[in-house]
C-alpha cells in the first residue's frame, strides 16, 4: 500500500504526527511531504496522486483539506481517496463526516476499503473555478473569514469567529442579492448568503442541519437583516445544530447556484477568504474520503 501523507509545515505537531505515521504504517510505502509556503498542499496531494498514491492523508484543518481536495480532484487520478487528520482549529467537516480517531483505526479503515463518495461542489467566480467540500457563504461571512485571515485568534477559534461576527455585524450593509436555484430566480436583502455542502462552519457553528454530503444537493441558507440582539439570541440553537424558524431566515435546496450583487461582497469558502461576487456554484463532481469503519457517512 502506497500511502500519500501532507503534514502542515507551520504546524508544532507535525514531528509527532510524522513519527506515529511511521510507526503505524511501517509496513507500507509512505511518501510524507511537508508544506513548505501557503496553499503548498494543493500542489502536493496533485504531484502524490500523479505518482498513484493509493490514499492521500492531509493532516490538518479545513484550509488544508480544501487544498488537497483540490489537489485531488485536479490529478490525473481523481478518484484517490483523501485521508482525514483533522488538526487544524475549527475542523468544522469532520463534525459532519466521521472520520477515523487514531491512526490505528485509519490504518484499518483504509485496508477495508471504507471509501465513501461525497458530493464536491465547485464555484466559478472571477475566472477561476474551485472545488470545496465544507460550506461556501457571501457577505457577512467573507468579511470575517477576511479578518480572521489577519487575526492572531488570541481568543481562540471559536470566541474570535464571534467577536469578528459582532464587529462586522455593527459595520456591515446588509446588499440586495439576486440569486438563480436551478432556474428559479429570487432576491434577497441579506448580510449573509450560504451554500452548505457540510452542516457546520465558523468554528462550530451547525448553520446546515439538513446537509447531508451524499445526497447530491446543496442546501442554501439566506440570512437576512439580523441585528445583533436577533444574532446573538440564536447563536446558541445554531451551536446545537438546530433549523431556525425565523422570517428573516429561509432555507432552500439546490444542484446549481448563481449569485449576483450590487456590489461586490466578499466570499469565503471553507474557512478562507477567495474573492468577490458574482459567482456560481454547480455540483456535479464527487470525492472518495475515508471514513470510519464503523460508521456512515
Amino acid at each position: 500500500m502506497k500511502l500519500g501523507v501532507i503534514l502542515h509545515g507551520a504546524k508544532s505537531n507535525r514531528h509527532a504526527q510524522r513519527k506515529e505515521i511511521e510507526k503505524i504504517f511501517s509496513d507500507w510505502d509512505l511518501q510524507i511531504r511537508v508544506t513548505e509556503y501557503d496553499k503548498h498542499a494543493e500542489k502536493i496531494a496533485r504531484e502524490l496522486c500523479n505518482e498513484s498514491c493509493d490514499v492521500v492523508l492531509v493532516c490538518g484543518g479545513d484550509g488544508s483539506l480544501n487544498l488537497a481536495a483540490n489537489g485531488i480532484f485536479h490529478s490525473e487520478n481523481s478518484q484517490t481517496p483523501l485521508a482525514i487528520w483533522p488538526s487544524g482549529t475549527g475542523n468544522d467537516f469532520v463534525k459532519t463526516v466521521i472520520v477515523p480517531t487514531s491512526f490505528e483505526e485509519l490504518r484499518a479503515s483504509i485496508e477495508q476499503r471504507n471509501f465513501k463518495a461525497i458530493d464536491l461542489p465547485c464555484m466559478e467566480w472571477d475566472g477561476k473555478t474551485r472545488a470545496f467540500l465544507n460550506v461556501t457563504d457571501l457577505g457577512l461571512g467573507g468579511c470575517v473569514a477576511y479578518d480572521m485571515m489577519r487575526s492572531k485568534r488570541s481568543l481562540g477559534s471559536f470566541l474570535t469567529y464571534q467577536w469578528l461576527i459582532i464587529k462586522n455585524l455593527i459595520r456591515f450593509k446588509k446588499r440586495t442579492i439576486h440569486f438563480d436555484l436551478d432556474g428559479k430566480k429570487f432576491e434577497a436583502r441579506a448580510m449573509n448568503f450560504v451554500v452548505a455542502n457540510a452542516k457546520y462552519f465558523g468554528s462550530g457553528l451547525g448553520i446546515s442541519p439538513e446537509s447531508q454530503v451524499a445526497d447530491g444537493l446543496l442546501e442554501v441558507i439566506v440570512i437576512g437583516d439580523l441585528n445583533i440582539f436577533e444574532y446573538l439570541y440564536f447563536v446558541p440553537k445554531v451551536r446545537k445544530c438546530k433549523k431556525l424558524s425565523y422570517h428573516k431566515i429561509q432555507y432552500y435546496s439546490a444542484k446549481k447556484i448563481s449569485i449576483e450583487t450590487e456590489v461586490p461582497m466578499p466570499i469565503d469558502m471553507d474557512g478562507e477568504f477567495v474573492g468577490f461576487s458574482p459567482m456560481s456554484i454547480s455540483l456535479q463532481h464527487k470525492i472518495n474520503i475515508v471514513a470510519r469503519s464503523d460508521r456512515e457517512v
